[in-house]
């Protein structure tokens, strides 16, 4: 998908919550808005918006001198993710489909990013019971005959409900994706073995630190999982925005954070869907 002109101030407003989270001096936030201020008309809104944030993300990391600004946030949302997943899971396990119910619960983690929401409500987001739009039964069907899944995850303290999904999974052969980088809250290799998920399956670099998948930095094992794999499984707002366009068939699980991914879904699923509706979508192969 395309970027919008929406999309401007939201990543301005990103790179000074990025700012503000790494220093306290107003100078330097001055600075990090000019240069993206600077930076925004030599890009094109053609591409999609994970790209199109991330090239004025990476500048504000240098600016900073700080490669992982998230890294002491990324720490307090694993355990208060894991925390809350450990709650989830007898619920889960009590449900009367629980492979819906946990990936349910995997797409309510999705509420824990520090992307385009300045702030987030796990508690509320929890209390939540319904999704706004659900292709249960389209993964349902696919399952039937898969043997492979690639599951891309998207940031570190919701991986641990992506944890009680892959669980759910066990009978088939689960591949997850990571981002090769740190950039804001996403997982990478190190969060995702502290939540010991490489005891669940293969991991997988995406090959940058680009929000989302940047194709044209693919590791060639990314590509071979993401063109092979029966099932792919995208979480989260990036990988939907650089994925959604693409010819390959992806599932994806996601709470739309702002108007752009949200019209966005209203477009394809043909359906109202809101800012901060609840969104389990299948995205099927593209007619060439």
């Amino acid at each position: 998908m395309k970027s919008e002109a929406l999309c401007i101030p939201c990543v301005i407003k990103q790179c000074q919550r990025i700012t503000a989270l790494a220093s306290n001096d107003d100078n330097l936030l001055i600075k990090v808005t000019k240069q993206a201020l600077t930076t925004i008309p030599n890009l094109s809104l053609e591409e999609p918006p994970n790209l199109f944030t991330s090239r004025i993300i990476f500048q504000a990391y240098e600016l900073l001198g700080n490669h992982d600004p998230f890294s002491a946030a990324k720490r307090h949302q694993a355990e208060l993710g894991k925390r809350a997943a450990n709650l989830t899971k007898t619920k889960i396990d009590k449900s009367s489909d629980p492979l819906h119910k946990a990936i349910f619960y995997a797409t309510l983690g999705n509420v824990i990013d520090s992307g385009p929401q300045a702030t987030f409500d796990l508690e509320q987001a929890l209390s939540r019971t319904h999704f706004a739009h659900d292709d249960y039964q389209h993964f349902k069907e696919k399952l039937a005959s898969a043997s492979t899944i690639l599951y891309i995850l998207d940031n570190a303290g919701e991986i641990y409900f992506d944890k009680l999904l892959v669980e759910k999974l066990s009978a088939w052969k689960v591949t997850m994706a990571v981002k090769s980088g740190p950039i804001l809250n996403d997982v990478t290799e190190q969060e995702a073995k502290e939540a010991e998920l490489d005891k669940l399956g293969q991991i997988v670099k995406t090959g940058s630190r680009f929000l989302g998948i940047n194709f044209a930095k693919c590791t060639e094992e990314f590509r071979k999982a993401y063109l092979e794999a029966d099932i792919v499984l995208a979480k989260g707002h990036a990988n939907f925005e650089s994925l959604v366009d693409e010819e390959r068939d992806v599932f994806f699980m996601l709470i739309a954070k702002c108007p752009v991914v949200a019209n966005k879904l209203s477009e394809i699923t043909s359906k109202k869907l809101n800012v901060g509706d609840i969104v389990f979508y299948y995205s099927p192969i593209k007619e060439t």
